[in-house]
């Protein structure tokens, strides 16, 4: 009598150890690409976000220069020597506290009106010119403030600094600073521009 051995075929540990991997290379690859190109889009909208915030520095400095000066004698307002309340580094410097190496925070005042808040001064507490984010619903100037009640804190944090070592003009320069992600480095934007005493009051 004749008995027919059936074979069995399978896998080997080697084999089975191979595929896993390829399986794993397929796999991995495009999900670290991902991963990747979901990090560099988050950086790149944060940078946007803190370039408009830094050039929204400038334009409020450049805000507190006209209004002084709106104010002032060249409409016979109220507001005596505006040019110097905003060139001077000492007092009555309405700004004097961005003449300062700590800078100061400028931010649009909490009310529909184009007022500025009051100025903050940089150097009080390391969190005092962070950036918060009002509510939505709120009918404000802007959605960013230093002011803290009732908003939602950002990880945007500016600072607007005046320089006026050159006689007549202020060199203004808005930094902002803000931490991304697992990156230890602190990101940075700065942008600046020079002011001048353009209508000529004193």
């Amino acid at each position: 009598m004749i008995f027919y051995q059936q074979k069995q075929s399978g896998f080997s540990l080697v084999e089975t150890l191979v595929a896993i991997s390829i399986l794993l290379i397929v796999i991995v690859g495009p999900m670290t690409i991902s991963m990747q190109s979901a990090k560099s889009a988050s950086f790149a909208s944060e940078q946007v976000q803190a370039f408009f915030l830094a050039q929204e520095g400038l334009e409020l400095a450049q805000k507190a220069r006209d209004d002084l000066s709106l104010a002032g004698t060249l409409f016979g307002g109220p507001e005596t020597e505006p040019w110097d309340k905003f060139y001077e580094s000492t007092s009555p410097g309405i700004y004097l506290t961005c003449h300062i190496t700590t800078g100061c925070g400028l931010s649009w005042s909490a009310s529909p009106s184009s007022d500025l808040a009051t100025v903050v001064n940089c150097a009080d507490n390391p969190d005092s010119c962070k950036l918060h984010l009002k509510d939505s619903d709120q009918n404000e100037r802007s959605r960013f403030s230093h002011n803290d009640d009732s908003t939602t804190p950002t990880p945007f944090t500016r600072k607007v600094y005046f320089d006026n070592s050159t006689i007549g003009t202020v060199h203004v320069r808005s930094v902002v600073t803000w931490r991304t992600g697992s990156l230890v480095a602190e990101q940075k934007v700065e942008v600046d521009t020079y002011l001048y005493n353009i209508y000529g009051t004193q």
